[in-house]
């Protein structure tokens, strides 16, 4: 580890060790509260044959009489870089790296705790049960009234692919995980470079998806109106000072622990991936694992305490004994009678 992190000490900033966040803290709730009314207006408006869910189908239609293939490929291809797992593995490994850096496991947290958001938006998407786009000529057949929300095909009735269209997770991916990465190293990137972090993805997620017809219009725009929400909450917690209870164990972080955490992640990572018994298994492992390291780092932190408390203690008792007090010389005067 030594040889691979020492070589790149020269490109970094001085004052890189004290890590933060990059970027402001919003100052405005309003622009939230505006952004999630119009996403419960959008998702209201998905609930009936409204005139939002008769311009999805109308879009999605024109983009099968105008398909293109090799325009059809090269969509499917950039929407790729919405997909969580390679998002997700290229901002965790900025985390550990903002971790090693600073000796600090806060870098790790502010990454961790943003990226489980995306839990609920999956959790969102299966609840509110809109087919997906891939199919517009079978779901006619199934649903005239077009793509509305609550209108579940399980394991692909129907012909028409499982229901969890909205919002469009590769959508809160684009805005999510590159908005975090700049805010994990965007201290030391160029304004331009961070500006095409922010902006490129979402938009070749956006055009992609929405050629190939792996999205609805607005399936897209609410996951964008989501991922902007999430990054907003995340910008506004001072991540850098924020008391982390019991955690504090772990500050400073060696390298041992950022590497013991990092494996957890990992496993953590790769869970929704495996076979159902295998990722029950892990889910019900890791937490074991990780409450058995926190209990056994502050059991030894005690310890260690303890030893110190007692070491300083032995060591104030040996200087602070008693001592006889310095001889006052006595003056002529002293012994002579009082008149």
């Amino acid at each position: 580890m030594k040889q691979l992190v020492t070589p790149l000490r020269r490109y970094i900033p001085v004052g890189w060790f004290d890590w933060e966040p990059f970027g402001e803290r919003p100052k405005s709730w309003w622009p939230d509260i505006i952004m999630f009314a119009v996403f419960l207006v959008i998702t209201v408006l998905l609930m009936f044959p409204s005139p939002l869910v008769t311009l999805d189908h109308e879009v999605r239609m024109w983009t099968v009489e105008h398909k293109i293939q090799w325009l059809w490929d090269f969509g499917r291809t950039i929407a790729m870089v919405g997909e969580g797992e390679a998002g997700a593995s290229v901002g965790l490994a900025f985390s550990v790296w903002c971790a090693l850096r600073s000796r600090s496991i806060r870098p790790m947290l502010m990454f961790v705790l943003s990226f489980m958001t995306l839990a609920i938006i999956l959790g969102m998407k299966h609840w509110l049960g809109r087919p997906l786009s891939q199919h517009p000529l079978r779901l006619a057949e199934v649903s005239p009234d077009g793509p509305m929300l609550f209108t579940y095909y399980l394991e692909g009735g129907g012909g028409v692919a499982p229901a969890t269209a909205y919002p469009s997770g590769h959508a809160v991916n684009s805005i999510l995980l590159f908005g975090l990465i700049v805010m994990l190293v965007g201290g030391l990137l160029p304004k331009w470079l961070r500006l095409t972090l922010l902006i490129a993805p979402p938009s070749m997620v956006f055009l992609g998806q929405l050629y190939s017809g792996q999205h609805w219009l607005t399936d897209s725009i609410a996951g964008f109106l989501l991922g902007i929400l999430i990054i907003r909450s995340a910008k506004r917690v001072d991540w850098h000072n924020v008391p982390i209870g019991p955690l504090m164990v772990f500050e400073p972080a060696t390298r041992k622990t950022i590497l013991i955490a990092t494996i957890l992640l990992i496993g953590v990572a790769i869970t929704p991936n495996l076979p159902l018994e295998q990722a029950l298994v892990l889910a019900a492992v890791l937490p074991v694992i990780g409450l058995v390291w926190l209990g056994l780092s502050i059991r030894a932190k005690k310890r260690q305490d303890a030893a110190l408390e007692a070491a300083l203690a032995a060591e104030a008792a040996e200087s602070g004994g008693p001592q006889a007090a310095p001889g006052i010389p006595s003056q002529p005067s002293d012994s002579r009678p009082r008149a």
